[in-house]
C-alpha cells in the first residue's frame, strides 16, 4: 500500500495558513513540554516537530516573498547603482571639460540654477547633454517652443558639481552690461 500523494497539497497553503499551522504545532510541543496536556507518544512529538519546521519554513518563505514584492530590493539596488555610476562618470569628466562647458556649469552654479531653457538641440550644452550631465526636463506630452526647451541638471549630478565648484569659475559681466546665457548659440 503506497501513501496517498494528495497530502502534498498542504504545501500549497498560503503564508497565513502555514504560519497558523506552525504556531499550532509549536503550541502542541510547548504544552507537552510544560505538562499542560497528557504526555504525547514519541511519534506525535516527531510529527509536531516536523510540522513546526515545515510550516515555519513555508511561512518564512512566504513572508520573505511578500517583503520582496513590497520593497523590490533588486530595482532599488539597480537604481542606486545607476546613480552611483552617473556620479562617478560626472566626477571623472570634470577635468576634461571644454571652456564653454565649464562656463555653462559655472553660470548655473553661480546662480544656483539647476534648470534652464534653451534650443531643442541643447545649443552649446549639447556635449553636456550627450554626457548625461544635462537632461531634457519635459513631462510626457508636454510641448515647448523650438528655442525654449526646458533642460536641467539631475540632483545626483548637481551634488557632484557643487563638490567641485572651484573647477567652474564664473565672472559675471560688469554692472550695466547684459548677462547672456552661455548655452545659447548666437542667432537663436
Amino acid at each position: 500500500m503506497s501513501p496517498d500523494p494528495r497530502w502534498l497539497e498542504i504545501l500549497k497553503s498560503s503564508g497565513g495558513q502555514s504560519f497558523a499551522a506552525a504556531v499550532a504545532a509549536g503550541a502542541l510541543l510547548i504544552a507537552n513540554a510544560w505538562v499542560w496536556i497528557p504526555p504525547l507518544p514519541d511519534w506525535a512529538i516527531q510529527v509536531s516537530a516536523l510540522s513546526l519546521v515545515l510550516f515555519g519554513g513555508l511561512a518564512l518563505v512566504s513572508f520573505i516573498s511578500a517583503l520582496d514584492k513590497l520593497f523590490n530590493p533588486r530595482s532599488v539596488f539597480t537604481y542606486w547603482f545607476s546613480l552611483r555610476k552617473d556620479r562617478q562618470a560626472a566626477r571623472a569628466y570634470i577635468p576634461h571639460m571644454t571652456p564653454i562647458e565649464r562656463e555653462i556649469i559655472g553660470y548655473l552654479l553661480y546662480h544656483n540654477q539647476t534648470t534652464f531653457t534653451g534650443a531643442v538641440d541643447g545649443g552649446y550644452a549639447v556635449t553636456l547633454v550627450s554626457r548625461g550631465l544635462v537632461t531634457r526636463m519635459m513631462l510626457p506630452g508636454q510641448q515647448a517652443l523650438h528655442d525654449d526647451v526646458p533642460w536641467g541638471i539631475p540632483n545626483h549630478i548637481w551634488t557632484v558639481l557643487i563638490e567641485h565648484q572651484d573647477s567652474f569659475p564664473y565672472h559675471p559681466p560688469p554692472h550695466g552690461m547684459t548677462e547672456t546665457h552661455p548655452w545659447r548659440v548666437a542667432g537663436w
